[in-house]
């Protein structure tokens, strides 16, 4: 086992699908109810900048690297609190920061709110503070659970899990049974549930309004998340 698959924390396959879709609702109704600009969906935000500096949106542009960068801050903090957790105890303890994470999504909605936040169609700096809220927390969900098992998915993003769909699905058009065929194809449902969870949270988003109390959706399924997940790990 390398150390990096050490700091990759393993759950089960109703947390990561909770989590996608926490990811899916965050990221659809900030870039719907307040900038167009992705929290969680980072490929999508790098599409973005090299669209607006190409047709030189500086403004625009600037939304996009607020976000990633508070995003990647998020998986720095993270990873660094599971390396001394796992230098201290041996193991990873997801439910620390999942209740941070679920701490920052509830608390979301009030600085929204705060802020007086409203639909811009181009970012400007009176957005920063929400991108780089909502930003921080998904970088931290991207290290909470990182494997069903020992099958590796990422809950903030699907390029990665499609990629991996289609090699499986290639791989097992053929006609006789071979012994890995089983994991192949339950790796292909888990991946699909993940990604079906992460877009039925963006429909949910986009169907129930504009409201920032919404988010106290997401933010009650987190606690809950962390809730099972420490009892879970304390039994």
């Amino acid at each position: 086992m390398t150390q990096e698959h050490s700091h990759q924390p393993s759950g089960p396959l109703a947390l990561a699908a909770a989590l996608a879709s926490v990811a899916g609702f965050v990221d659809a109704h900030i870039y719907l109810h307040l900038t167009p600009v992705f929290v969680a969906n980072m490929s999508g935000n790098l599409v973005h900048l090299g669209i607006f500096v190409g047709a030189e949106g500086w403004q625009e542009a600037a939304g996009s690297v607020v976000a990633i960068f508070a995003f990647l801050s998020g998986v720095i903090v993270a990873t660094v609190h599971n390396d001394r957790q796992l230098r201290r105890t041996g193991a990873v303890r997801p439910d620390e920061l999942l209740g941070v994470e679920a701490v920052l999504i509830l608390l979301l909605p009030f600085l929204m709110i705060a802020l007086r936040s409203t639909f811009t169609g181009h970012s400007n700096i009176d957005d920063y503070p929400v991108l780089i809220w909502g930003g921080f927390a998904m970088g931290l969900q991207a290290t909470v659970l990182r494997r069903v098992g020992q099958i590796a998915v990422a809950t903030t993003y699907g390029t990665g899990a499609i990629v991996r769909i289609g090699e499986k699905v290639a791989l097992a058009v053929r006609r006789a049974e071979r012994p890995t065929d089983h994991l192949r194809r339950v790796t292909i449902a888990i991946l699909v549930l993940v990604l079906l969870s992460y877009v039925g949270g963006a429909i949910l988003a986009s169907t129930l309004g504009s409201s920032p109390g919404l988010l106290l959706l997401p933010g009650a399924v987190l606690v809950g998340a962390t809730i099972v997940t420490r009892s879970t790990q304390g039994s």
